[in-house]
């Protein structure tokens, strides 16, 4: 889109029929309504509750006062007009307008539970297990123990969604979590062994590691130098860098040392039901997802409280 709306002199050279927009929910309406004009006509593609734009106004100065935009639904230039118009023809009924993604082919039913539940109104299915892509969503875990396995290493080999609590570091720069650091390392090396007793080998590309601060990630990254194997190349980074990408095993450190930064680590939608960042955080893991917080200050938050119970609801941690 950048590429397209900085060359405008290409659409005078060439007329189009029609133009696809990806990730249409992170894009502003202002950097839309020039360019569309164009086309006949337009499709719009994106998920309005994952990440938006980056805008760093508060809401407050980005909110739109006019009586007659809020008739079209523009009441805050903070959102895309893929949400705006999505929101637009659900109102008003028009299916033929929208449609909205039913089958997902990324996550295993045991990690996609929770985001179909609170997020998608438990629309987001599973494919088809009779299609050879959409068998392994339903597999149950069926790993081999090493020897003398580790608390650690049964919970994970019985359980794809595991919830660690950490404790909080005030010792140091708020925005690190030694604790979590360490934990990160302690369940790579026990997946790691997971992996070899079962035949395979665990890849830096296999693994990634969420966290919302730039400190965290450099803490994480001097942590795993203290493994021989290298863990520290697989992917540490931020949960916006994320969005498109998934790993077959993905940790979140929350990093939460006080209440404050839960400001930085949420990012709620207009109805206030989607924490589209925890959505986007989720939905990144194919196999296996770990999330590390300290508890009384995720259950400040009520999509991280549901989260933790439903967690321990339905995965409750094995008796080892």
């Amino acid at each position: 889109m950048a590429s397209i709306a900085s060359k405008n002199s290409l659409l005078q050279l060439k007329s189009f029929d029609t133009a696809i927009i990806d990730e249409a929910s992170q894009i502003l309406e202002p950097l839309l309504v020039g360019m569309l004009p164009h086309f006949k006509r337009f499709v719009l593609i994106g998920d309005h509750k994952q990440l938006p734009a980056v805008v760093l106004q508060p809401k407050e100065r980005s909110a739109v006062k006019e009586a007659a935009l809020h008739k079209i639904g523009l009441n805050n230039r903070r959102n895309s007009l893929f949400e705006r118009l999505y929101r637009r023809a659900e109102a008003k009924g028009w299916d033929w307008a929208y449609d909205r993604l039913s089958h997902q082919g990324r996550m295993h039913r045991d990690i996609c539970a929770f985001p179909s539940r609170y997020f998608y109104d438990d629309q987001l299915h599973l494919l088809p297990e009779g299609l050879p892509i959409g068998r392994w969503q339903s597999a149950p875990l069926d790993y081999v123990l090493p020897e003398g396995a580790s608390p650690l290493v049964q919970l994970l080999a019985q359980q794809r969604l595991v919830y660690r609590n950490s404790a909080v570091d005030l010792m140091s720069n708020p925005k690190t979590n030694l604790d979590e650091a360490q934990q990160v390392g302690q369940l790579i090396e026990a997946f790691a062994q997971l992996y070899r007793t079962n035949g395979q080998t665990l890849s830096p590309a296999d693994v990634g590691v969420i966290t919302p601060f730039r400190a965290q990630i450099a803490q994480i990254r001097r942590v795993l130098q203290g493994y021989e194997q290298g863990y520290e190349a697989c992917t540490i980074d931020t949960v916006e860098r994320y969005q498109g990408g998934a790993r077959s095993i993905i940790i979140i450190s929350l990093c939460l040392n006080d209440h404050y930064q839960l400001d930085s680590v949420i990012s709620l939608s207009d109805d206030a039901v989607v924490d589209r960042k925890l959505n986007v955080a989720l939905t990144r893991a194919r196999h296996h997802l770990v999330l590390l917080g300290h508890e009384p200050l995720m259950r400040l938050d009520a999509r991280y409280a549901a989260l933790i119970d439903y967690i321990r609801e339905k995965h409750p941690e094995p008796l080892v």
